[in-house]
């Protein structure tokens, strides 16, 4: 900054320049105010800006970092890293709604981080939540904050499945069914329990249960059950395991006259 003024400085007093500026006054005019424009440039570059104190380090949020974002296992460990809080700060982990799930624990380090944190996740198939506790506002720099990280764990399954009569008119008392098919991508979900609520024009009527054979199909029987007019559906759900996670379709309505 002060080698810059003194560059300015010199330079006006050059003989030739103060010659051309007085012969000239645009010339001596318009050299000031770049003159005037550049000082200002350089005091502003001299000058720090601040950061807002927000969080460690300051002017960032802190943040919950996965060592994944694929699909886990149940049962499986998921690795975590919490950054950007002060030193020594107690950071522990949970899964949210999940009874007797498992927990972890760690200290922030001078780094600003935990050491890797290593959680199971749940037995069952699902989607769930990853939480830390609330980080008070003197860990995190701002207003306390809890983080959360949505987790699929376990596989994703699809579900087909349609209604069928013997007969669309009830007095010739007809027989209703469902089938169809589960599968994870081109693979038959095999021996999984299903789930069935058949419905006229939205309220229950009967409940199935049942299992996909071999090739992941099912058909289900409505056996014993007497029929009035109506709009019919039915909810198919495949129940979650320890692999695949539940998934719900409903039918396209089946009409009885």
């Amino acid at each position: 900054m002060a080698t810059f003024i003194n560059f300015m400085y010199r330079s006006l007093k050059n003989p030739y320049f103060s010659y051309k500026l007085t012969r000239e006054p645009q010339l001596h005019e318009e050299i000031m105010k770049k003159s005037l424009i550049a000082i200002a440039a350089a005091v502003a570059l001299a000058t720090p800006a601040s950061l807002p104190a927000f969080a460690y380090p300051a002017g960032s949020a802190p943040t919950l970092g996965l060592s994944t974002i694929s699909r886990l296992l149940p049962g499986g460990n998921v690795s975590v890293v919490v950054s950007r809080v002060k030193k020594n700060c107690s950071i522990n982990l949970s899964w949210v709604g999940v009874s007797g799930g498992d927990t972890a624990t760690g200290l922030v380090r001078a780094t600003g981080k935990t050491a890797v944190l290593s959680i199971s996740t749940p037995d069952t198939a699902g989607i769930y939540t990853l939480t830390t506790n609330t980080i008070s506002s003197t860990c995190a720099g701002g207003s306390p904050v809890a983080l959360t990280k949505s987790i699929t764990v376990g596989k994703l399954a699809s579900v087909v499945a349609k209604l069928a009569t013997s007969s669309a008119y009830v007095s010739k008392n007809p027989t209703v069914s469902v089938s169809g098919t589960v599968k994870s991508g081109s693979i038959a979900v095999t021996n999984a329990n299903i789930s069935v609520v058949l419905k006229r024009n939205g309220s229950q009527v009967k409940t199935l249960t049942g299992k996909t054979d071999g090739y992941g199909a099912f058909n289900l029987n409505f056996s014993g059950t007497s029929y009035t007019a109506g709009s019919f559906t039915a909810d198919v759900t495949l129940d979650g395991n320890a692999t695949y996670i539940e998934k719900s379709v409903t039918t396209a309505a089946l009409i009885l006259r």
